[in-house]
């Protein structure tokens, strides 16, 4: 199989590399006609012009039309010292010279040489070469008369008007003639290139055609497959990735929630002067640690879990008891007053996906509380609503500025005012939210506090 690919692949290269070859060979042979085609509309004319001042010159003897004679025979006989440089492997120089001199544009000398270098001796293009030297011989002959007929003029003696002009007509008449072979034969090479090519294209553009279905065909049967294992793979890895980046921002998060707890606890600790009551505080720093460590093994089994999505019954009343022990004193050192009204009590959940929901909404009520206040309370509710569980988090604290309320679950948005923030403390809850087919809204006023809505299904 391997090498049938290899042999299609190296076919369709060839072909390719044909059909450039051909173009690039194709463009240069048809931009060298349109160039020889230019220089036979040059050649034309200014024959013509010669012939027209010469006549005009025996007429009026004006030494003017005898100079305007002169120049406009000049390009024809330039276009001569280029044939005779080019058929005598002269210095390219002269031909070049003698191009410019026939009025042809510099920019078409490249075509004009290597035309004539490489068709000199092909048929079709030799007997353009033949007309063109013919051609030549005319124009000598004119020029010849033009020269005698000044000279007569010029020194007085007479001329036979009517035998010059006849002669002069005949030469011009037998020019054109040579000047209509010539354009048919560049134009019959202009066009037989267009049909060779065509007819090459369409024979070579088959193969390329065939030999691409063939190896498509192929290439797609062997590639069905593999890209089938890729995606899937990249699926598992994507969720994987966005997982772990999920637990880094949870564990690191959620552990900042105890951590104010204990500040809180140091702070009374270093307040209160009854020794008596220390074991109290340390039994409640203790318990603090003891369900935060609870909590990094459980998320940490959810994330060893084969498919990281393993749902289980929630008893709310006991995840709702531990995060408030974790989260039971403010940092300055006072105690939060919870507030529990839990009507459903268990939930058909993943266990880290619904402790991340309450750990991020509870901590934000406690870091966000109003101690403008004369008490700061949190409340915590779950009741049945339709085929769903609705939890509601509320609080009397800081409140959020209605104008954010659209952004506050954007990845990194942080309302200001907390400078400490990363931004994603309510992106990930409501991303752990939608893996549980469940939705989250906010109800906020500046200064009267928040309210989080958690709809999850039953």
């Amino acid at each position: 199989m391997k090498r049938v690919i290899l042999s299609l692949t190296i076919i369709v290269l060839i072909a390719t590399a044909a059909i450039s070859v051909t173009h690039y060979y194709s463009v240069k042979i048809l931009s060298s006609t349109r160039a020889y085609t230019n220089f036979e509309s040059q050649y034309s004319k200014g024959e013509k012009d010669a012939t027209r001042h010469l006549i005009n010159y025996i007429y009026s003897h004006e030494e003017t039309d005898y100079l305007y004679f002169k120049n406009d025979i000049s390009i024809p006989k330039g276009d001569s010292i280029a044939r005779q440089a080019l058929a005598a492997g002269k210095d390219e120089r002269i031909a070049r010279l003698g191009f410019l001199m026939g009025g042809n544009n510099k920019d078409d000398l490249p075509q004009l040489l290597w035309f004539y270098t490489t068709f000199k001796n092909e048929p079709f293009f030799k007997s353009a070469i033949t007309v063109w030297q013919q051609a030549d011989l005319l124009v000598a002959r004119l020029n010849a008369i033009g020269t005698q007929a000044y000279a007569d003029i010029h020194s007085g003696k007479p001329v036979d008007r009517d035998g010059l002009i006849l002669q002069i007509n005949t030469i011009s008449d037998n020019l054109t003639i040579k000047q209509q072979s010539f354009s048919a034969t560049i134009g019959e090479t202009s066009r037989k290139v267009d049909d060779d090519v065509f007819a090459l294209d369409i024979m070579i553009s088959a193969i390329i055609l065939i030999s691409s279905w063939l190896l498509a065909g192929i290439m797609l049967r062997k590639m069905d497959t593999s890209q089938r294992v890729i995606v899937e793979q990249n699926t598992a890895l994507n969720s994987m990735n966005e997982r772990v980046k999920q637990f880094a921002y949870s564990v690191t998060h959620d552990l900042r929630a105890p951590i104010a707890s204990l500040t809180g606890l140091v702070s009374v600790l270093e307040r209160e002067k009854d020794i008596a009551k220390l074991p109290d505080y340390t039994e409640m720093m203790r318990e603090t640690l003891d369900l935060q460590d609870k909590y990094i093994h459980d998320v940490l089994n959810a994330i060893r879990n084969e498919n990281g999505k393993k749902e289980e019954i929630c008893n709310l009343v006991e995840l709702v008891n531990d995060i408030k022990s974790q989260n039971s004193f403010f940092a300055g050192g006072q105690r939060v007053n919870f507030l529990s009204e839990l009507e459903v009590w268990e939930l058909r959940c993943n266990v880290a996906d619904i402790k991340v929901v309450f750990n991020n909404l509870i901590s934000n009520a406690v870091k966000y509380a109003d101690f403008s206040k004369p008490e700061q309370w949190i409340k915590v509710k779950s009741y049945r609503k339709d085929e769903q569980c609705i939890i509601e988090i509320e609080d009397n604290g800081l409140g959020i500025n209605p104008a954010q309320n659209e952004n506050i679950f954007k990845k990194y948005f942080k309302s200001g005012v907390n400078k400490k923030s990363m931004g994603l403390g309510l992106y990930f809850t409501q991303k752990a939210i939608e893996e549980m087919h469940g939705t989250i809204t906010v109800k906020s006023f500046l200064g009267k506090g928040t309210s989080f809505i958690v709809a999850l299904p039953l």
